[in-house]
């Protein structure tokens, strides 16, 4: 459906090619003329056009009162989608009071990350408008009732959004009324400016948490709400049972299918009584309101954590020593109208794969950006997730930082992304003290569209930010359904083998490829697209993981250099031959022969080996330890030359 054949529009409609003149001229314009001092190109104009086609049809489908599939776009970082969001919104509100007479009113809902975000985009947007029109509506500055049912345009956070969706839960419409209603009737578009965080909610109680919450409530209570406490302690014996399985086929097993829980209680009542416990005198006797808080707070998660498996579906998983009883339930008001999403990452964001027929992603240029003025340096290496770098990161700052050192001026400014539980050792250790003109740092999970860091030239990634295993199976669950065990066991679906997998590895992409972009690389500089020199560091696994990011990356980022960066994150280790393997044994006959000549069908006799061909590739390798060991004794390998020839080994006098 193109908005701009529809001859008799009820509604006062933005006409895309307006947007994208609009964008462009406040694109290009000279920042000290209210403008953004970027350099354009067509194919920004087309994305632009594309973008305001996008806002159009879902209006008209909204308006027709069609549920719209969320449509999700992916310009590239640097392209002005929250630019180009407040352009769009500047001039519905000047429609809007164009046509009052003659036209319906749109109005919109914007959704970014965080506060601050929202702050800037309605100062924008108020901006281009020259009069207010948006309002922010958030924990540090909620609208009055009447702002919202005025204003043309209202600004809220991810989090806000997904609280709606939490609020129709419990059939409380008000709070989702307030939001998508007001003076022109429902509001017709909502712009959701990147990916969705925490879109599922996650809930999960272990079997240590539950027997603490149950060890914790008093005779008092129990007598008051007996049935409130038999069935929590009948999900601890059920949990139990599953954990003493000795036969049980994998770490993951269905509990009980959606609708199909052993018990339907409100557990409301037991939260309220526990809550009021002076915790912290029952479990550490002494008096402290951090402790009574946060001992509270785990009660009470508990305890909601068992009603939403309850209400919803609950599935076993064990990882290391933890067994837990989990459940899932998408978090996203899938009735907002009218929904786009501005995704630079969409592509590699499994997200919306699942979402299946109930999303659509509109083609854009494929060459809008290019970054071949940025260079990616790739280094190698393992134990990248978050337990391994708090516990190795002292011992691994020094190497990172004699490497970074050494290979960037002191004239640059340099980002690093890690994980938060190290930051304050790198803050002490290096931060306070960097050798550049800018050092700072971010965490992941609070680094997503984030401008901080948009004039640093470099960046340095370090440490990747994995999931709990129980992740893909909630995120899968919540948008496809409960499964069963044969899914749990062996997670299959469409092309994919293990769309777990798959699943994690793109999450991880996801972070990445946003992390990178903080920097100056999501500034245009030329009508190419191009961006000013940075680069890159970044420590990726050895394995397929490691080999699945890159490619993702050079797809998002086209034309971006990719180079080995020659670093260790930890030092060598000295491989040795394992003890009682047949290269410790061959070491051994070899000390022990005399000088001269042996050949390897001896070898193989002597040690009753089925074959001799992975030892010669491992004899061909001169820095292999077996090979080096061997040279240590004075033994030499002579390959065979030509068919039927015969390899030994010569042992000098």
């Amino acid at each position: 459906m193109d908005v701009t054949t529809l001859p008799k529009a009820k509604h006062a409609l933005v006409c895309p090619q307006d947007f994208s003149q609009r964008m462009n001229s406040h694109w290009t314009k000279s920042r000290s003329e209210g403008g953004l001092g970027q350099h354009s190109s067509s194919d920004l104009q087309t994305l632009w056009r594309i973008m305001g086609e996008n806002f159009g049809t879902s209006i008209v489908e909204a308006a027709s009162g069609v549920q719209s599939p969320w449509r999700i776009l992916q310009p590239p970082t640097g392209t002005g989608k929250t630019q180009g969001t407040c352009v769009y919104a500047a001039m519905q509100a000047d429609l809007n009071r164009e046509t009052a007479d003659t036209l319906k009113p749109v109005g919109m809902l914007i959704v970014t990350r965080l506060r601050e975000d929202a702050n800037s985009i309605q100062n924008t947007i108020n901006g281009l408008a020259g009069r207010s029109v948006a309002v922010v509506h958030h924990s540090d500055n909620y609208a009055k009732p009447e702002e919202l049912h005025e204003s043309d345009v209202v600004i809220i956070t991810h989090q806000a959004f997904l609280n709606a969706k939490r609020n129709l839960k419990g059939q409380d419409w008000r709070p989702w009324d307030r939001l998508v209603s007001w003076k022109g009737g429902q509001r017709l578009l909502t712009i959701i400016d990147e990916a969705l965080a925490n879109v599922v909610d996650e809930s999960s109680a272990t079997t240590e948490n539950l027997a603490f919450v149950i060890g914790l409530i008093p005779p008092a209570v129990r007598a008051e709400l007996p049935e409130q406490v038999a069935v929590l302690e009948e999900v601890h014996k059920v949990l139990l049972a599953y954990v003493d399985l000795e036969d049980l086929d994998g770490a993951m097993s269905l509990i009980w299918g959606e609708g199909s829980a052993p018990a339907c209680v409100d557990f409301a009542p037991l939260i309220s009584a526990m809550l009021a416990l002076p915790y912290d005198r029952i479990v550490y006797n002494h008096t402290s309101t951090a402790d009574r808080t946060r001992l509270a707070k785990r009660v009470e998660e508990t305890i909601n954590a068992v009603q939403s498996c309850l209400d919803q579906f609950a599935y076993y998983s064990k990882s290391g020593e933890w067994h837990s009883i989990n459940s899932a339930a998408l978090a996203v008001p899938l009735n907002a109208p009218g929904p786009v999403v501005l995704d630079a990452t969409a592509r590699a964001n499994f997200l919306w794969d699942l979402f299946e027929e109930g999303h659509v992603r509109p083609t854009i240029p494929g060459r809008a950006r290019d970054y071949s003025s940025v260079r990616l340096h790739v280094a190698r290496g393992s134990g990248l997730g978050k337990n391994a770098m708090i516990e190795r990161i002292r011992e691994r700052l020094s190497r990172v930082r004699q490497s970074i050192e050494a290979a960037v001026r002191p004239e640059r400014s340099v980002f690093m992304c890690v994980h938060k539980d190290v930051e304050e050792v790198i803050t002490k250790r290096w931060a306070e003290k960097a050798k550049f003109k800018q050092f700072s740092m971010g965490h992941w999970g609070a680094v997503d569209g984030r401008n901080t860091w948009q004039d640093f030239d470099t960046a340095l990634i370090l440490g990747l930010p994995y999931r709990p295993q129980t992740w893909a199976t909630n995120m899968f669950c919540a948008l496809q359904g409960a499964q069963d065990n044969q899914w749990l066991k062996s997670p299959e679906w469409k092309q994919y083998k293990n769309v777990r997998k798959e699943m994690e590895q793109r999450q991880l992409s996801v972070s990445v490829i946003q992390a990178m972009n903080r920097i100056c690389c999501r500034h245009v500089i030329d009508a190419e697209g191009r961006c000013p020199a940075a680069d890159i560091f970044i420590v990726l696994p050895h394995d397929g993981t490691g080999d699945a990011i890159l490619d993702d990356i050079k797809a998002d980022m086209p034309g971006i250099i990719v180079s080995p960066w020659d670093f260790s994150l930890d030092p060598a280790k000295e491989k040795r031959p394992r003890a009682g393997s047949s290269h410790v044994r061959l070491i051994e006959y070899m000390r022990k022969a005399t000088a001269g000549i042996v050949s390897l069908s001896v070898i193989q006799h002597a040690l009753q080996l089925s074959s001799v061909k992975k030892l010669r590739e491992t004899l061909n390798n001169t820095a292999h330890p077996t090979t080096q060991a061997l040279m240590e004794l004075g033994v030499k390998y002579i390959p065979g030359v030509g068919r039927g020839s015969k390899s030994f080994l010569v042992k000098a006098a």
